[in-house]
């Protein structure tokens, strides 16, 4: 019988060690991996539930339920950053196996198959850097499909035009936030990566690159760094473009300096004279 495994990315970043004290206070154990993911085991409707909450903002839920994953997003909103404004999320099935040689994802069934040992929790912390990275990205993708939706009109005022119908000042507002969007991106591309836990526990990586796979993130990440492409050339011609405004400004000005130094020699030569 099938689980399901939720992975939610709520907020910018997690503040783990604090959520680690509160869990103390509690009287709930918890551990810290390589600085960047927290685990935990919560007990709520006499169940156990397996938790694993990620610094960049992220959580995968093993076993729980919709109901039960809310308040717990809740409960640890003080901990959170930067939140969402709406909750990014997936989900797939998984399954215990009590034998078998090690744990695995079944492609052609989309479940995750786990081998029942002493350190399961370790194969799902594994497979859940995967999921946790994959709904981290899909903040990315959105934002980068919205930044380029909302400029999309910025190749067609060209073609129409010849020019970019803006004002200086939302020109370089266009211009700022661009670039804001592309640093975004590639300042928090780090999150993707492979993480240092398997550095320590480099048994642990097969899992981590099998969901890696699952996910397709290698291809996304393909797709999402062509967008950036696109975000990058769009910067530049609104760059490109307030330069030359500005060229033409200073041409403008040029002219009529030049126009004013002849009418000035043209009184001083037919009229002081």
């Amino acid at each position: 019988m099938s689980s399901e495994c939720s992975f939610y990315c709520v907020c910018g970043s997690y503040n783990l060690p604090a959520i680690s004290d509160y869990l103390k206070d509690r009287e709930v154990k918890s551990k810290i991996y390589s600085k960047d993911v927290l685990y935990f085991k919560t007990k709520k409707q006499h169940k156990f539930y397996e938790i694993f909450i990620y610094s960049y903002g992220c959580i995968v839920f093993w076993g729980m339920s919709d109901d039960l994953i809310k308040e717990i997003i809740q409960e640890l909103s003080p901990f959170s950053s930067e939140p969402l404004k709406s909750l990014i999320s997936d989900r797939c099935r998984y399954k215990v196996m009590p034998e078998g040689d090690q744990s695995l994802i079944d492609m052609e069934n989309d479940i995750i198959v786990l081998h029942k040992d002493d350190t399961i929790y370790l194969s799902k912390l594994a497979f859940s850097y995967g999921l946790s990275q994959s709904v981290k990205l899909s903040v990315f993708e959105d934002s980068v499909d919205k930044t380029i939706e909302e400029n999309k009109s910025i190749p067609v005022d060209l073609i129409q035009t010849g020019k970019i119908s803006l004002s200086k000042q939302s020109l370089a507002k266009k211009i700022g936030s661009l670039f804001a969007e592309r640093n975004y991106i590639n300042l928090n591309n780090n999150i993707l990566d492979t993480p240092e836990f398997f550095w320590k526990k480099p048994k642990y990586e097969q899992y981590y690159a099998m969901s890696i796979k699952f996910l397709d993130l290698t291809q996304r990440i393909h797709v999402l760094n062509s967008k950036l492409d696109i975000i990058r050339d769009l910067y530049s011609i609104l760059s490109d473009e307030l330069k030359h405004a500005h060229s033409s400004r200073l041409e403008i000005v040029v002219i009529l300096l030049i126009f004013l130094e002849v009418c000035i020699g043209l009184l001083e030569l037919f009229v002081l004279r």
